[in-house]
C-alpha cells in the first residue's frame, strides 16, 4: 500500500513540473506577441510620412467709413381738417331775421349780403340823418348871406365867427348822424367779409337772434389746413415749416407745419400744431385723417449701418480697423432708423468700422479684409484652392464675448 502511495505522489510531481513549464512557454509567447505589435507600431509612426499642417488663417472682415447724414423720426397720429381761411358769422347787433341770401354751399364773394335784420334801429338813425343835414343845410345857407355883409361891415367879426362855428358844429352833428345810421345798415345787412364758400347756415327767416348766435360759418377759397395736437417731446422737435404726411382713405397728401402752439391746451394737456394740406380742398372740412408727423431727427450727423453698434452692459462701442489689427472703441450713438444710426462722439469719418461680427471679434485681434484675403493657400511647394468664407455667428455671451446689436439697440435711443 505504501508503495502505491509513494509512485503515486511522484506522478503528481511530475505533471505539476510539466504544467509549470506550459505556464512559463505561453507567458513567452504572449509577451513575444506584445513586443513585436509594439515594434511594428513604432517601426509605423518612424516610417510614416507626416502630413503637412494647413495653417489657419486669420478671421476675414468687412469694413465701411462713416457717412454724413440725416435720420427722421416719425410718428403717427390722427389730425382735423380745417379750411385755411374760416370766419363765423356773429350779429353784432339782435333782432329779428328779415330775408336770408344765402345757403349752406353757396359761393360768395367779400361783401356780398348774407342775410337781413331788422334792428329796430335803422329808421330812427335814417331820420335823425335827415334831421341833421337840413340844420347843416340851413346853417350853411345862413353863413352864406352873412359872408357879403361882413365884408361890407355890416357884420361884425364876433358875428360872424359865431355864425361860422354853428355852421361847423352842424356838420359834425350829420356826420355824426351819418355814420350812426351806417352803422345800423351794417348792423342790419350781414356781409361776407370773404371770399369762399358757406360751410353752415344756422338760421332761418324770422328768427330772432342776439349778439351770441353763430349766423353762419364761411370758409376762404385758399386750401385746407390740418389741425393735431401732440406731446411736449414731439413739439419740440417740431419747426414751422417741417413736411408731414396727410393721409386720407389710402391716399397721401403733402402738408407743412405752419404754427406750433407754445402753450398746451387746457382740455387735452396737449399742444395745438396746425399744418398747411396740397389737398386742392378735396377733403371735407371737420373730417379725420391720419398724419405722419416728425418726431425726432438728426441732421449733418455721423451715420454708420445699425449692425456695427454692439452693446456691453449698455454701453456702445464698435469694431475699427487699423492695418490688420482691430480695435474696440467705445461710442455715443444718438437716434437710429431702420437702417442707419447717428454716432455723436467716439469715431471720424476717417476710421474703418467693422461691418461684419464674429466670435473672434476682440481687441488686438489680427484680421484680414475681404478685399485682401488669398484666394490660394501654398503648401509644400504647392497650390491648394482655398475658398475663404465667413459665417455670422449668433452667440449671445454675456461676459467677455461681444452682444449681438439686435439684442440691445433700443438703448441707441
Amino acid at each position: 500500500f505504501f508503495s502505491n502511495v509513494k509512485h503515486a505522489s511522484q506522478n503528481n510531481k511530475g505533471y505539476e513540473r510539466k504544467e509549470e513549464k506550459m505556464k512559463k512557454a505561453r507567458t513567452r509567447i504572449i509577451w513575444g506577441i506584445v513586443i513585436v505589435i509594439i515594434a511594428v507600431i513604432v517601426i509605423a509612426r518612424v516610417f510614416k510620412k507626416e502630413e503637412p499642417v494647413v495653417p489657419t488663417p486669420d478671421p476675414v472682415v468687412t469694413v465701411q467709413t462713416p457717412h454724413m447724414g440725416d435720420i427722421l423720426l416719425t410718428t403717427d397720429l390722427v389730425g382735423t381738417i380745417e379750411p385755411a381761411d374760416i370766419v363765423y358769422i356773429y350779429p353784432k347787433a339782435g333782432g329779428d331775421v328779415t330775408a336770408v341770401n344765402v345757403k349752406a354751399g353757396d359761393v360768395v364773394a367779400a361783401g356780398q349780403v348774407l342775410l337781413e335784420i331788422d334792428t329796430k334801429q335803422v329808421d330812427t338813425s335814417k331820420n335823425s340823418m335827415d334831421a341833421a343835414k337840413v340844420a347843416w343845410d340851413d346853417a350853411q345857407s345862413t353863413l352864406a348871406r352873412m359872408a357879403p355883409l361882413h365884408a361890407s361891415g355890416f357884420v361884425s367879426d364876433k358875428e360872424f365867427e359865431g355864425y361860422q362855428t354853428a355852421a361847423e358844429a352842424k356838420r359834425l352833428q350829420y356826420e355824426s348822424a351819418k355814420i350812426a345810421y351806417e352803422n345800423q345798415m351794417e348792423f342790419s345787412h350781414v356781409t361776407s367779409p370773404i371770399s369762399g364758400r358757406v360751410e353752415q347756415l344756422n338760421v332761418e327767416v324770422h328768427d330772432t337772434v342776439g349778439n351770441s348766435n353763430q349766423l353762419c360759418v364761411i370758409a376762404g377759397d385758399s386750401g385746407n389746413n390740418v389741425t393735431f395736437y401732440v406731446t411736449e417731446k414731439v413739439k419740440n422737435h417740431l419747426n414751422p415749416g417741417d413736411p408731414i404726411t396727410v393721409i386720407k382713405e389710402g391716399t397721401e397728401y403733402g402738408g407743412n407745419v405752419i404754427e406750433v402752439s407754445n402753450m398746451a391746451e387746457a382740455s387735452v394737456g396737449l399742444f395745438k400744431i396746425k399744418a398747411s394740406v396740397d389737398d386742392n380742398e378735396t377733403m371735407a372740412a371737420g373730417t379725420s385723417v391720419e398724419l405722419r408727423v416728425p418726431s425726432a431727427s438728426a441732421r449733418n450727423a455721423i451715420l454708420i449701418p445699425n449692425n456695427c453698434v454692439y452693446y456691453k452692459s449698455g454701453d456702445a462701442y464698435v469694431y475699427t480697423y487699423d492695418n490688420g489689427i482691430i480695435h474696440e472703441v467705445p461710442v455715443e450713438v444718438g437716434i437710429y432708423d431702420s437702417e442707419n444710426i447717428a454716432v455723436l462722439s467716439g469715431i471720424t469719418l476717417d476710421d474703418q468700422i467693422l461691418t461684419t461680427w464674429t466670435s473672434e471679434l476682440k481687441e488686438g485681434t489680427k484680421v484680414t479684409l475681404e478685399i485682401e484675403a488669398p484666394a490660394t493657400i501654398e503648401m509644400n511647394g504647392t497650390e491648394t484652392d482655398a475658398q475663404i468664407k465667413m459665417q455670422v455667428i449668433q452667440e449671445t455671451d454675456q461676459t467677455d464675448k461681444a452682444e449681438s446689436p439686435a439684442a440691445d439697440q433700443s438703448q441707441a435711443q
